[in-house]
């Protein structure tokens, strides 16, 4: 792929995700000039940078460079979705988004019905030991995040949020409950033995900032939908 066609798709791909450049920056941890300069096909990207577009765009490097696409588009209801096995307990800051293991087909008509946009859908396989929410969601379930932009909080619904813990930035799943006046969230678990945590949300942080995605779908490691 020559660099006019590498600007080109990475337009494209950032623009079907509503992404501005500042925010893939951001994303990526490059700065909005760069990623400019990459678009306008100015500079092409090392291998290292590549692999941090892709992984904000949440596809694989060799997407990004084309490879793949085509075979993917064959069947129009079905739709490519990043998994990520075991990060969701802890990780960087870019969580879910890292360490993309491969793409899963899913049809399209079931993320419809699920409110997802292709786009924004993310698959993570929780690790054996990730038993927070083990009443509802088994320890080894994969689960299907829907990363759009959290703007508010269904009641006790179940969302993977960031956190840290040690010092280190990571994820969790839990349910959630917002306390709106005092900018108080919530943390709990479906296993009685995790107790509740709660984060205090900074004067004019957005509610996406710290809260990844939706858990709209889950699937048990028996392959059981639920």
């Amino acid at each position: 792929m020559g660099t006019e066609d590498l600007a080109r798709l990475l337009r494209q791909l950032r623009t079907e995700r509503g992404l501005s450049q500042v925010a893939l920056a951001e994303r990526a941890g490059l700065s909005r000039n760069f990623v400019a300069q990459i678009e306008r096909g100015k500079s092409l990207p090392t291998v290292a940078t590549l692999g941090r577009l892709a992984t904000a765009l949440g596809i694989t490097s060799s997407e990004l460079l084309g490879e793949g696409l085509s075979a993917v588009g064959v069947n129009a209801e079905l739709a490519a979705v990043p998994l990520v096995s075991d990060r969701i307990a802890a990780g960087p800051p870019m969580l879910v988004a890292d360490h993309v293991d491969s793409l899963e087909l899913l049809p399209r008509p079931l993320l419809r019905g699920l409110g997802v946009d292709p786009h924004h859908a993310v698959l993570v396989r929780l690790g054996p030991d990730q038993d927070s929410m083990a009443d509802t969601i088994p320890p080894g379930a994969t689960v299907l995040i829907d990363r759009a932009p959290v703007r508010d909080i269904a009641p006790r619904g179940i969302y993977a949020v960031r956190e840290e813990a040690a010092g280190e930035t990571g994820c969790s799943v839990k349910r959630l409950v917002l306390d709106s006046e005092s900018r108080v969230l919530i943390l709990l678990s479906d296993n009685p033995a995790h107790l509740p945590r709660a984060i205090r949300l900074r004067a004019g942080l957005p509610l996406s900032d710290v809260v990844v995605g939706r858990v709209v779908w889950w699937a048990s490691p028996s392959l059981t939908h639920r």
